[in-house]
């Protein structure tokens, strides 16, 4: 089973919201890397026109403004790329729940978006192998572990470090817990409903 989670392939994904409340906010950036034998080997990244001005607190904190998303595709167009591109991989993301959800809303009028995927939460997964962090956030559990990066808070660089810290954490789970004895892929992941 390492074999099949280190030097198999998972797609790490991550999505930018206008918004925390999954019925007013809409996406603006989507981001997904495909890993294969621990290394990043395929990126996707897409700026969504979310139909509305970006509230002022979401450019400053993703660093997205209206103006880079004029000509961007609205949800509708992007998010069938974006399944494609995951194809039947297994999902890994930080809270990924939440992803998911904001994936969700728009399954009932793009059509293939309602697909089922295995997934696995970095989030909850550190949790378990970090436990005394002061917060679970992507940029904390990426500095505890040493992972460096540019920026955070844009889809496709948060997707990238969640896949690092993936991997670092299942190297930890095999090191220091002897995952073998006690952990199964499905254990590790669910189903979810894109």
């Amino acid at each position: 089973m390492r074999d099949h989670l280190l030097d198999g392939t998972f797609v790490a994904i991550d999505v930018e919201t206008t918004g925390f409340d999954i019925k007013n906010a809409e996406i603006i950036d989507l981001g997904a890397v495909r890993v294969e034998g621990g290394i990043i080997t395929e990126t996707f990244s897409t700026l969504v026109d979310p139909g509305f001005f970006i509230p002022d607190h979401i450019r400053e904190l993703t660093g997205i403004t209206n103006a880079m998303i004029v000509g961007s595709p609205r949800i509708e167009s992007a998010l069938p790329e974006f399944i494609e591109f995951i194809g039947d991989d297994i999902i890994v993301g930080h809270n990924i729940t939440q992803d998911l959800r904001f994936l969700g809303k728009y399954s009932s009028f793009v059509p293939g978006a309602n697909l089922k995927r295995p997934f696995i939460c970095t989030l909850q997964l550190s949790r378990k192998i970090l436990p005394r962090l002061p917060s679970y956030s992507l940029k904390n559990v990426a500095d505890s572990l040493g992972i460096s990066y540019q920026r955070l808070h844009r889809a496709l660089d948060d997707a990238k470090v969640t896949a690092f810290i993936f991997l670092d954490l299942l190297e930890m789970l095999w090191n220091d817990y002897g995952i073998d004895d006690y952990f199964s892929i499905k254990k590790l992941s669910k189903t979810g409903r894109l």
